[in-house]
């Protein structure tokens, strides 16, 4: 009897990575072929002689890696300045391609507008953004402070928030 050779479905999971080394990791798996996403913003720094632009981490010590999961140990032991896969029960949390998708379009249209919290909001309606550059995006809205922000589940690593005009979306 032949083995069942399907293809290996590559899912999103979240790399725990040393601290400090997250580019290093991320140049590492460029070399090694691996899917990779890093969210970086540039923000404005300003000191009393000077200002400028410096790349700063939104999630710091973590890197997503699109795999399958038989891939998994492989990249461990290819890139030590991993030392694992963010897990809960004993499984490693996997990040739907949806949601990966949305948080890559804030982090690219948000600027410095985007949050990453480990707290999960309370359940909220999901509405789909209808106009400036998030249009099309489906997501959760949430209220936060008296205000409202649109709001992407990270699986275990917890929510990305950007402040949105509540003009802008509409109830699914």
């Amino acid at each position: 009897m032949m083995p069942n050779k399907e293809p290996a479905v590559s899912r999103w999971y979240v790399g725990c990575v040393r601290s400090c080394q997250e580019k290093k990791v991320a140049q590492s798996l460029e070399r090694l072929g691996v899917e990779y996403y890093l969210p970086i913003r540039r923000e404005l720094h300003r000191w009393s002689d000077r200002r400028k632009l410096v790349e700063c981490l939104l999630v710091p010590r973590f890197i997503f890696i699109r795999c399958a999961d038989r891939q998994r140990p492989a990249i461990l032991s290819a890139e030590p300045r991993i030392w694992r896969f963010l897990a809960s029960d004993g499984k490693p949390e996997v990040v739907r391609d949806t949601e990966m998708d949305s948080f890559r379009k804030m982090v690219e249209n948000g600027g410095e507008s985007v949050k990453v919290s480990g707290e999960t909001p309370a359940p909220g309606d999901r509405v789909r953004v209808m106009s400036g550059p998030l249009a099309g995006m489906e997501c959760e809205l949430v209220s936060v402070a008296g205000g409202r922000c649109l709001a992407v589940r990270l699986g275990a690593l917890g929510t990305a928030t950007m402040d949105l005009d509540i003009l802008t979306v509409q109830k699914i």
